[in-house]
């Protein structure tokens, strides 16, 4: 109830709502006059006729809903025409013709289920529980605003919603249930201010009168009504114009204020003309004989009356009442009817469908009986599959475990292979090294016996200077030791099994060796054979954790590649042709790059996507494996998450880029 306090607030909102809802049908003309489409136009009649005399002119509402029937079955158009129904129904209602309404809307209603009008459906609710609600027959009122109700929340009808839950709370007024007319009132004001439906905020503000006045809260009731006029939807609805001020006159009469009663009620009154609203009129004039009776004024009260006996017969005459009965008769029959044909098609459809079931149980069992000596067949010779292929599947395993077999064997082979290409590179390092040891141990032991001459003869000096130059020689002699042994140590990673432990490593370092040891291996077998070797290392280059072996091979195979290429061009070209494999490395991005390039034969295009590929080799027999490539690729892509590129101009040259992450 608190929410109502916001009410003055809202006034601008509503306004502003009612303006929108105007402008509903004035867009209806606008259309038509663009597209002059029947259709248009029936939809712009029936939009007048409920937006703009709804509660200001029954009989200019009635005329433009019978146009817009009258057209819409002439160019046969069923929405139009069940809408327009409707709308000729709520004016009947309005004006007082009770048996007319009803007969509209149980002639509608069936039709607008049809087409799934279901806006229509529920405005045929609606309409016939205002009819039953004035008849006073609260049972039939109450279950039509439900159903009405029901289709309005499952289509979300919004704007309906509003109106709905109004309409029963207003029913649950007339009943005296005032707890449930409060709880549908506050439930539908929220909504309304939540959903900015605003419209009909005027009978709501009512409805919490009307439950103040029962209450016995007449001054509280008096407020809420005022409120209720003060509100845009009232402004020209007479309808709701005769309710308030009837309401306010009630509550003046029970605080015994009879002249503000009978201000009220002639207001009322008044309005209730204006509506064209039988039930309206009775309701005021009713009130008006009672008070003047009340104050012995009986020729105003026996005037009141005649007109409150005239508008409760046009409402409740004999006739009507009978006519009423007798709709609400055959549309019980007209139910029962078609209850009646609905249950003999189901009876049919099922005695049907029983002997469709028999058939289909029948045609089953044959099925089933064919498909079980199918069954045992198929499942012999399923049986007899299966041992075909469980012996399949062996002689797969097996060849399967000869394969990873014969790939290990591959695999050994090409480190064989690239290790015995090193053999005479690693025989020409390790010379230098062991004839640097060998000459300065001769020198050291020429010294050491002409320092022991010296000793003799008591020169320390002397002594002091070949002691100096002994150890000058042993240091010596020490580093190449070392260097040998390094040749050693990769020589024997290079043929073992890789553990995949990876290191801290100087690529600078590991490339110039593996460089080296490239070039003498094929200077080894070719005596001939000369090739510039240009080495460009970034000095900053990162130290990166790799595994050495896998690397050194990558390198290896890399070089013996870049050689191989340099000199096979180098039978073929002119003298002018100088060979020349060049390695580089840098950084950048957060990688290092090792690139190999030779000025050799190049790749040729046709072959440039195959490189990669395990035994794809352009070597002669006997002289390459074909796996030197696949594995390098394994090696950087799989091994240590970089990547090997290629580019190759045919006849010119080839050029290998490798690329790690500094991270590894």
């Amino acid at each position: 109830m608190k929410k109502l306090l916001v009410f003055t607030a809202l006034s601008l909102a509503c306004s502003s709502f009612a303006f929108a809802q105007k402008t509903t049908f004035d867009s209806l003309q606008k259309a038509y006059q663009k597209n002059k489409q029947d259709t248009t136009l029936v939809q712009y009649m029936f939009a007048k006729s409920m937006e703009k005399f709804l509660y200001t002119n029954v009989d200019s509402g009635m005329i433009y809903s019978k146009k817009a029937l009258a057209l819409s079955r002439k160019i046969h158009y069923k929405k139009g025409e069940v809408q327009a129904l409707a709308g000729v129904a709520t004016f009947l209602n309005i004006s007082g013709d009770m048996p007319g309404s009803l007969k509209v809307t149980f002639e509608t209603l069936p039709e607008a289920i049809k087409i799934h009008e279901m806006r229509t459906v529920a405005s045929c609710y609606n309409t016939r529980a205002l009819t039953y609600s004035i008849l006073k027959d609260n049972k039939k009122a109450l279950d039509n605003y439900y159903a009405a109700l029901a289709v309005v929340e499952k289509y979300h009808y919004n704007d309906l919603l509003v109106v709905e839950m109004n309409n029963v709370s207003r029913q649950y007024l007339d009943l005296g249930k005032l707890d449930s007319a409060l709880y549908f009132t506050q439930k539908d004001y929220d909504f309304a201010l939540k959903s900015h439906q605003l419209a009909n905020i005027g009978y709501l503000v009512r409805n919490f009168g009307i439950i103040k006045f029962k209450k016995g809260d007449t001054q509280g009731a008096i407020n809420y009504y005022n409120k209720s006029l003060k509100d845009t939807s009232a402004r020209n609805n007479h309808y709701l114009q005769s309710e308030d001020h009837r309401r306010i006159a009630e509550a003046y009469q029970k605080m015994g204020k009879i002249d503000s009663c009978i201000y009220y009620a002639k207001i009322a009154f008044e309005q209730a003309k204006l509506d064209r609203n039988p039930d309206q009129v009775q309701r005021a004039t009713k009130l008006l004989t009672e008070v003047f009776l009340s104050k012995g004024d009986y020729k105003e009260a026996f005037d009141y009356q005649q007109i409150t006996l005239k508008a409760q017969d046009s409402l409740f005459s004999q006739q009507k009442t009978l006519q009423v009965q007798n709709l609400t008769y055959n549309e019980q029959q007209r139910r029962q009817t078609v209850e009646a044909a609905q249950l003999a098609y189901q009876n049919k459809v099922r005695f049907y469908a029983m002997f469709g079931v028999i058939g289909v149980f029948l045609l089953l069992a044959i099925v089933l009986l064919y498909a079980n000596g199918a069954r045992k067949k198929a499942n012999h010779l399923l049986h007899e599959q299966k041992e075909e292929i469980e012996a399949q599947r062996d002689n797969l395993e097996q060849a399967y475990s000869d394969l990873k077999i014969t790939q290990t064997q591959l695999v050994q082979s090409e480190k064989m292979a690239s290790l015995g290409e090193l053999t005479a590179g690693i025989a020409h390092e390790i010379q230098n090294p062991l004839n640097f040891v060998n000459n300065f141990s001769e020198v050291n032991t020429e010294l050491i016996e002409e320092m022991q001459q010296e000793i003799s003869n008591g020169n320390l000096d002397e002594v002091k200077e070949i002691a100096d130059s002994i150890k000058e020689n042993q240091i010596k002699i020490s580093q190449h030791g070392k260097r040998a042994d390094f040749i050693v140590k990769g020589m024997l990673q290079h043929s073992r099994t890789n553990t995949g432990e990876k290191q801290e490593t100087n690529l600078n370092i590991l490339a110039d060796e593996f460089f080296k040891l490239s070039y003498h291996g094929l200077r080894a077998k070719d005596k001939s054979f000369n090739a510039e070797m240009t080495t460009n290392f970034d000095p900053q280059l990162p130290k990166i954790n790799v595994v050495q072996q896998d690397i050194g091979r990558v390198l290896l195979n890399l070089f013996n590649n870049a050689f191989y290429a340099v000199n096979q061009k180098k039978k073929t070209a002119g003298d002018d042709y100088k060979p020349e494999v060049m390695v580089t490395t840098l950084s950048e991005n957060g990688k290092v790059i090792i690139k190999v390039r030779d000025n050799g034969m190049g790749i040729p295009a046709h072959i440039r996507d195959k490189i990669m590929q395990p035994f794809f080799t352009t070597k002669p027999t006997g002289e390459g494996t074909g796996l030197g490539l696949s594995l390098s690729y394994d090696m950087v892509v799989h091994g240590h998450d970089g990547k090997i590129d290629v580019d190759t101009r045919e006849g010119e040259f080839t050029e290998f880029t490798i690329t790690l992450p500094v991270k590894t």
